[in-house]
């Protein structure tokens, strides 16, 4: 009980600072596992591309951008960390303040701000826990076309080259779009998406690919944006921030709460025209969360925002919070189901 009251009392401390002051320290913090309540082991393990992993619920990429606490952060009940948005030449982002709390959620325009690929790249070579990467376009205007392109290729040359032979990579994810850099939605034009999935095949990684697609996409690019990439490809993340302008704080990336529906929406629309894995990413605040996004047609999921603020199991139980929730949900809608079949 002492433990548990200490715990929100710092959590509610954090909350009083600073946003992306507070997130740096919440790292910190997670580096040292405070607070961690261990990993959260189910009874029957699931598998995610061949890799037996605690249980469904990973870290979303934006979080832990460096690949600084990818080991940690399974005491605290996620089954795995996708790292990143990596890219190949890093950068600062974008100028402070840059990261906003609203009441259900978060505002961001942090700009892809993170270390350049190869110093996250040797980082990663001394983890010891499964993670997965999420790779992006290097957030520079001049970057565009074939150099574009050829950005990419090298980020996913150099985790190819020091990242798969280690048997620790889940899988590559594709960041098509960045809501905070003016070039970051190359790649959702189907003709750009095509010429990066052949060049990146080209040079034949072994672990499964996946792309990042973002809520605010239309029905008719969903389906061309499939239409390209379902042959070459392993799965899809639904999905990614929502473009939105706030009245105090300007333009930037809507996460948390909010999303949820929009998240629902488009995996509903993925799951009619593909068979391949989908992992729910945004909104996720609740284990009924969980529960409705596997019904829509997600296989895995994803959470950040929820993690961090926004609700009444944000803090470092949120994982083993939510998952308790999720599974108790679950046995009692087999229980029901059972029951109705009798019935008839």
């Amino acid at each position: 009980f002492c433990n548990m009251s200490l715990e929100r009392l710092i959590y509610s401390y954090l909350l009083k600072l600073d946003p992306e002051k507070a997130h740096n320290l919440g790292k910190l913090g997670i580096k040292y596992k405070f607070f961690a309540q261990g990993p959260y082991i189910t009874e029957n393990k699931p598998n995610l591309f061949c890799y037996e992993i605690n249980n469904p619920l990973g870290l979303a990429a934006g979080f832990d951008k460096n690949g600084q606490i990818s080991d940690q952060i399974i005491d605290y009940g996620f089954a795995w960390d996708e790292v990143g948005s990596i890219s190949f030449y890093g950068s600062r982002g974008n100028e402070k303040p840059r990261l906003f709390r609203l009441e259900e959620g978060l505002l961001n325009r942090m700009g892809l701000n993170g270390d350049p690929a190869y110093k996250i790249i040797e980082r990663l070579q001394n983890a010891k826990k499964p993670f997965a990467v999420n790779i992006t376009k290097s957030p520079d205007d001049r970057i565009v076309g074939d150099a574009a392109v050829e950005d990419i290729r090298k980020t996913y040359s150099l985790i190819k080259n020091g990242l798969e032979p280690l048997n620790k990579l889940i899988y590559v994810a594709l960041n098509l779009s960045c809501l905070n850099t003016r070039d970051g939605k190359t790649f959702e034009d189907p003709k750009n998406l095509k010429y990066l999935l052949e060049s990146i095949r080209e040079i034949k990684g072994k672990r499964p690919l996946l792309i990042k697609l973002s809520p605010s996409l239309e029905y008719g690019r969903l389906t061309k944006i499939v239409e390209i990439s379902d042959d070459q490809i392993d799965g899809y993340i639904c999905g990614n921030t929502l473009p939105f302008v706030h009245g105090n704080y300007g333009r930037g990336g809507l996460s948390g709460k909010l999303l949820r529906e929009h998240t629902r929406k488009l995996i509903k629309t993925i799951n009619i025209i593909t068979t391949k894995t989908i992992i729910a990413c945004g909104g996720i605040t609740t284990g009924k969360d969980i529960l409705l996004s596997q019904l829509d047609g997600a296989d895995f999921f994803q959470v950040f925002t929820g993690f961090v603020c926004g609700n009444s199991n944000s803090g470092p139980s949120f994982a083993h919070k939510v998952l308790n929730e999720y599974y108790q949900l679950k046995r009692q809608l087999i229980k029901n189901e059972a029951v109705k079949n009798r019935q008839y």
